[in-house]
């Protein structure tokens, strides 16, 4: 069985793949996918977190994505490897309330795109993530060199 904050991520991902793919208000998707998906409290919570701070900070997001892939655009780029890069950016490098480990964090959304992508995307979105972690992750000396540019 999936663990929670895995069954979160998928639910994450869904929902910000119908939204960015469709003109679907991002509350009423939300809203049928908690329906659908039984979540205690926490889970709740995790995913809210995910799902409107990810859309909310997609520019920004989107941006690091671009500088790590510049030879994919975004708006060229495959909807499930977009919102699996979305998410994981924003748990990495936007969300204060996690504390997941960046490997985790990487070794999960790898595992979204291959189960979820094409036979290119988690080489694909392990390659995106470890740049943009390597630029803008906090700790890192470049992060301060690179922000004004994001």
């Amino acid at each position: 069985m999936a663990s929670l904050r895995h069954r979160v991520r998928i639910a994450a991902l869904q929902i910000l793949f119908e939204i960015d793919a469709t003109d679907h208000p991002l509350d009423v998707v939300y809203e049928r996918s908690l329906a659908d998906e039984e979540l205690p409290p926490d889970g709740e919570r995790f995913l809210s977190r995910i799902v409107f701070g990810t859309w909310e900070h997609r520019s920004y997001i989107d941006r690091i994505i671009e500088e790590a892939a510049p030879n994919w655009p975004v708006t060229q780029m495959p909807g499930i490897d977009k919102a699996i890069l979305r998410i994981a950016l924003f748990e990495l490098l936007i969300d204060e309330d996690e504390q997941t480990p960046v490997k985790a964090v990487i070794n999960e959304a790898v595992e979204l795109a291959k189960h979820f992508g094409s036979d290119n995307s988690s080489r694909f979105v392990n390659g995106v993530l470890g740049t943009a972690v390597s630029r803008y992750h906090p700790g890192n000396d470049d992060l301060l060199a690179s922000d004004g540019d994001a």
